[in-house]
């Protein structure tokens, strides 16, 4: 999710058409220890737990956070009601043009192995690229020599298509590892759980708990397998336009990202 999508070495698997349903789930039972839980029960976004970004990138010297993307981060599109976290996207007459939202967990939570997953409903609509992923805490090089794991990345404009990817290497001469479920209905309109299961040697990606990825060392080489070094902590925001979302549909505003709950586990369910 955060750079330049069209500088990077792409090794792509692409699955045939499937049909998904929002499946049973994997228990605690079967994934070890509930490590990290929220379900946006309360009235409000816990700021215990949860940071909010703002502003469009620049402020870190990163304008467009990297990727060309249009968008200024803003609490205001943000909100917790009946249940779930709504980030909405929205279009101004004035500047800027568009607003969005994003959280973390940096600093709060992050952990190393497990499951991450989160129950996800999808907007349609091009230029919208929402996104579920993860960075290492307490980074000691520059992006991506420590890694990036994309747990969830869709684009409006192909609503039948899932990417989950991980980012590593060298910037500017950095690569990442790709992998694509193309589904038989749009994924868009309906809720999802989007999962990996990370353990040392092997980041699996999942959707309903129905398998379509997975990266070893081998899948890396020559570059250093850095996966297994640190903690990350979670990310959920949704980005428009840049790289992957591509051009903006005006007449789609405002879209919105719902998301049921994430939860951790201690150990991989696969």
């Amino acid at each position: 999710m955060y750079c330049d999508w069209s500088k990077r070495l792409v090794m792509l698997a692409a699955i045939a058409p499937v049909a998904l349903a929002d499946s049973a789930q994997p228990t605690s039972d079967q994934c070890g220890a509930l490590t990290f839980e929220e379900t946006f029960d309360g009235v409000s976004l816990n700021a215990n737990v949860w940071n909010v970004v703002s502003g469009n990138g620049c402020e870190q010297d990163l304008c467009g956070w990297g990727n060309n993307e249009l968008e200024s981060y803003d609490a205001e599109n943000l909100q917790v009601k009946v249940g779930h976290l709504i980030i909405t996207a929205k279009m101004h007459t004035d500047s800027p043009r568009y607003t969005s939202a994003k959280i973390t967990t940096e600093h709060h939570f992050s952990q190393r192995y497990g499951r991450f997953e989160a129950r996800m409903k999808l907007p349609a609509g091009k230029g919208l690229w929402p996104a579920f992923w993860l960075l290492p805490q307490g980074s000691e090089h520059p992006w991506p020599v420590d890694g990036e794991i994309d747990i969830l990345e869709a684009t409006g404009d192909m609503p039948e298509r899932i990417l989950g990817a991980a980012h590593f290497g060298q910037w500017p001469n950095h690569t990442h590892y790709s992998e694509t479920l193309r589904q038989a209905s749009p994924a868009t309109g309906e809720f999802h759980v989007y999962a990996i299961d990370w353990e040392p040697g092997k980041i699996t990606w999942s959707v309903d708990n129905k398998v379509y990825g997975v990266m070893t060392p081998a899948d890396v080489e020559p570059w250093e397998w850095v996966f297994d070094r640190k903690p990350f902590y979670v990310i959920l925001n949704m980005a428009i336009g840049g790289t992957l979302g591509g051009p903006v549909d005006d007449t789609i505003f405002p879209a919105e990202l719902a998301v049921d709950y994430v939860r951790v586990y201690s150990e991989p369910c696969n």
